[in-house]
């Protein structure tokens, strides 16, 4: 049966800014109930709120790649700083328990918990930020499906999530009208489900 050599795969990361600086990051009020990994394809829904990406909006459709989880908010952009110079709301943690003494809205957090401030952070997907994820092939039957090569450097592909963590590989299965990014090297050199250094495609870019 044709489907992709992995069953996971690894969260996509940015590893090279051409012009050797601090690549630019973002942080957009999220949707309600986002539950997505750290490392993938995030875009704004139709209410201007950040979300996992859908996986079939190929034009303009990607705002980037998420640098924290989805925080299951409530409500959209619960927490997150009101317009224009508002400050953060709530406990800015994701788990807290009991009471504080004295201190009727106060509450407990544990030390290494996670903040939730409302807001995804993401790091955009200019062309001057090279990005790195798993190859594969969610067609594949042989191993040469699933091994990119020197010939795919300069060709265009899609992401596709994997079903067991939710994290994007490069989709050899992916062309044409279904392409987001192109790639730009092997930087491991050549084999099985080897990663691959992409950009993405400025058609793909949600917001240039």
């Amino acid at each position: 049966m044709a489907a992709a050599n992995l069953t996971v795969h690894l969260p996509i990361i940015q590893v090279q800014n051409k012009a050797n600086t601090t690549p630019f990051t973002c942080a957009q009020p999220e949707a309600a109930s986002q539950q997505f990994q750290s490392g993938v394809p995030v875009q704004l829904n139709s209410s201007g709120y950040v979300q996992q990406w859908d996986g079939t909006t190929v034009t303009a459709g990607i705002l980037g790649v998420s640098e924290s989880f989805g925080l299951n908010l409530g409500s959209a952009g619960a927490g997150a700083p009101a317009l224009p110079f508002g400050g953060i709301t709530g406990s800015d943690a994701i788990q807290t328990w009991g009471q504080v003494p004295n201190q009727p809205n106060g509450v407990n957090i544990a030390l290494g918990t996670p903040v939730s401030d409302g807001r995804t952070l993401f790091v955009e997907p200019n062309l001057d930020n090279i990005f790195q994820a798993l190859f594969d092939n969610a067609a594949g039957t042989v191993a040469a499906d699933w091994t990119p090569t020197q010939a795919d450097i300069g060709k265009k592909y899609g992401l596709t999530a994997d079903s067991t963590w939710g994290f994007f590989y490069v989709d050899k299965n992916k062309t044409a009208g279904n392409a987001v990014v192109q790639i730009v090297a092997l930087p491991m050199g050549s084999y099985l489900n080897a990663p691959v250094n992409f950009v993405f495609l400025t058609t793909a870019v949600q917001v240039a």
